[in-house]
């Protein structure tokens, strides 16, 4: 199907997309960048996308006011309205009446409107990492009972076996979705452990597909280092390492781990964050300013930290001028996979589990936060500045096929909004 005929599909009408956060998580801007790509290549350049965020009116506008894209259109999805108002009323019955009320859907009412199609972007939505999605199953059925079809879009799904009670009800609602796009193969299987294929297929993150751009800064290309290694650690993962969520213990540890690299190594350190946040445990700028104070001090080699400002793209600009990269925040991974810098994940769930076994074939490179070591980071840093070549070399040879499966879902979605739209 050409690109014309592909673009008639949508004849004219915007797409929508919901459950991504704000662009103050990269990774957030990165899946719309991503995908804002692998639309065009479809459906052509003037393709127009309504985007709802998981946010305040206030962090929405703001992000609006600074969107790069003129094609897409932010607007907030949130809980919260004004005293007295209809959303106000909801919120009050859930939270004194144990209701279990929607408001959130009542921000779909304009913007659902004549739309071809809805894409659910969040990566990890629909898993038990963040509790029960019931924020995003109201959505998917408030969107499906409006004849708009739902498509969950380069996506990890599940495992949702340690709730007895909410699997069968998540697994049912999954086979209604027009679509269910999972970004590796470890969401597919398990998906088809619980009878659901007829509307999986397999893609790739779309932020794979996002193209990185050089800082027009020219001070900031001086945070280049020659052989550098690039590191990302965030304070979300406290509560997934064996600190149990003490920040602080998880801070100690972090600063242990970078500095046992630096001194393993003899590389420069670039500490990368990769999402900013008004809460101080899921921040990475602060939590990572403190580690290079922390650890400059105890290292011989220069130790400098990505400032806040830069976007996604910019960001992997960056990270690809790494010799090696450990990252804890997924799409800071993504973006020096796709860039095809030997890296090191560190996991918290199942999808840098899933991403590692379907690029590298093995999880050599993907070590659990909950059981990594400081000797274990540290020589495994080394042990990849060693190999560097070779791991390229693998990925160089990895990566079109990882590519090409995200650039897949293009296609896939224009067949499903021409076969609703018949």
């Amino acid at each position: 199907m050409s690109i014309d005929n592909q673009g008639a599909a949508l004849a004219g009408r915007p797409l929508l997309f919901v459950g991504n956060g704000p662009y103050r998580n990269r990774g957030c801007e990165a899946i719309v960048r991503g995908t804002m790509e692998i639309l065009s290549g479809t459906f052509g350049p003037d393709l127009r996308a309504r985007s709802g965020v998981m946010a305040s009116p206030a962090t929405v506008a703001a992000q609006q006011a600074e969107e790069s894209d003129p094609r897409v259109g932010n607007f907030a999805i949130s809980h919260v309205g004004p005293r007295l108002s209809a959303k106000w009323w909801m919120s009050q019955a859930n939270v004194r009446l144990g209701a279990n009320l929607h408001p959130h859907v009542r921000d779909l009412h304009g913007p659902a409107q004549g739309v071809a199609c809805a894409l659910q972007l969040g990566g990890d939505n629909y898993s038990l990492d963040y509790g029960r999605p019931w924020d995003y199953i109201s959505m998917d059925r408030w969107l499906a009972k409006r004849g708009v079809p739902v498509v969950l879009w380069g996506a990890s799904v599940g495992p949702f076996d340690a709730d007895a009670e909410f699997a069968p009800v998540i697994h049912a609602h999954l086979k209604t979705l027009a679509g269910i796009f999972v970004r590796e193969t470890a969401s597919r299987d398990y998906l088809a452990r619980h009878g659901i294929s007829a509307n999986v297929h397999l893609v790739a993150d779309p932020a794979f597909c996002m193209t990185p751009s050089e800082p027009a800064n020219p001070a900031l290309r001086e945070l280049v280092m020659a052989g550098m290694i690039g590191i990302n650690i965030s304070p979300l993962v406290a509560r997934f390492s064996h600190t149990g969520g003490d920040i602080e213990a998880w801070r100690q540890k972090s600063a242990d781990m970078i500095a046992q690299a630096a001194e393993r190594t003899g590389r420069p350190l670039l500490l990368v964050p990769h999402v900013g946040s008004p809460k101080p445990d899921e921040d990475d700028y602060a939590f990572m300013d403190s580690l290079a104070a922390m650890v400059a001090p105890r290292v011989t080699v220069p130790v400098r930290v990505a400032p806040a400002g830069l976007s996604a793209a910019e960001l992997k600009w960056l990270i690809a001028q790494c010799a090696v990269f450990a990252g804890a925040r997924t799409h800071s991974t993504i973006a020096a996979l796709s860039s095809g810098v030997p890296t090191l994940s560190l996991s918290y769930s199942v999808k840098a589990i899933g991403i590692n076994q379907d690029i590298f074939g093995h999880q050599d490179f993907c070590k659990p936060v909950k059981t990594i070591g400081v000797e274990d980071f540290a020589g495994t840093i080394a042990q990849m500045v060693a190999d560097e070549a070779a791991i390229r070399t693998d990925l160089a040879a990895r990566l079109p096929e990882v590519k090409a499966r995200a650039r897949s879902a293009g296609p896939l979605l224009a067949r499903i909004i021409g076969a609703h739209a018949a």
